[in-house]
């Protein structure tokens, strides 16, 4: 099913908050699964992944615990959205050089829109690299070595600085996104977990006549 790229936006910003993230975390999932699907890439299917496996968890259990090499989480796992805004706040890092290494990544394609976005705040050309796929941002473009990037879990993931010639093929923005009706179902039932419930008092404000017969 086609969506426009700001229905995926808000439907993934919702449905990251009904599994228990903080609304400024879930606005990060929101801009990064658009990000993804503006690449032609099935970032919303991602995220339905990574969803399913840290629904309400503890996010001190699905985060780094610590930022010395490789970063783990204390759960097993690690969750792509909470380790790339802290990415994100390492980007001066980055671009001087330090590679950071990340281990049990779930569904790691979901960490590179936050490595493009330290590559556009310093200037500076980063890569992403796992499971036999690199990631590149550089010049303001971005490269795929890959055709089919997604991977349900990267044993190890790694993020350094590009100074060399990408390898890969150029990515091709596309305007709108695909999100397979399972995973639209899937992230729908998360976003309504936002909604308040109904009341009878909501329900008597709500459209039609209510209790009063104006016929």
């Amino acid at each position: 099913m086609s969506w426009s790229l700001g229905e995926i936006e808000g439907l993934a910003k919702k449905a990251t908050r009904g599994a228990g993230y903080s609304w400024g975390l879930a606005e990060e999932a929101g801009r990064a699964t658009r990000w993804l699907c503006a690449m032609g890439l099935d970032g919303a299917a991602a995220l339905a992944q990574v969803l399913a496996a840290c629904d309400r968890a503890e996010p001190s259990m699905i985060r780094p615990a610590r930022l010395a090499a490789p970063w783990a989480a204390p759960g097993g796992r690690l969750c792509p959205i909470s380790a790339g805004a802290t990415l994100c706040d390492l980007a001066e890092t980055l671009a001087a050089g330090e590679v950071i290494t990340l281990e049990d990544v779930i569904e790691p394609l979901l960490l590179y829109p936050f490595v493009a976005a330290a590559a556009e705040m310093t200037g500076t050309g980063l890569r992403l690299s796992y499971e036999g796929v690199t990631i590149t941002r550089f010049e303001r473009c971005s490269y795929l070595s890959a055709a089919d990037p997604r991977r349900p879990l990267a044993a190890l993931a790694e993020v350094a600085r590009a100074d060399s010639a990408p390898r890969g093929l150029p990515v091709r923005r596309a305007w709108r996104g695909h999100i397979e009706p399972g995973d639209a179902a899937r992230l729908g039932a998360m976003a309504h977990r936002t909604y308040a419930p109904d009341t009878e008092a909501s329900r008597l404000a709500g459209a039609g006549a209510g209790l009063t017969d104006n016929d």
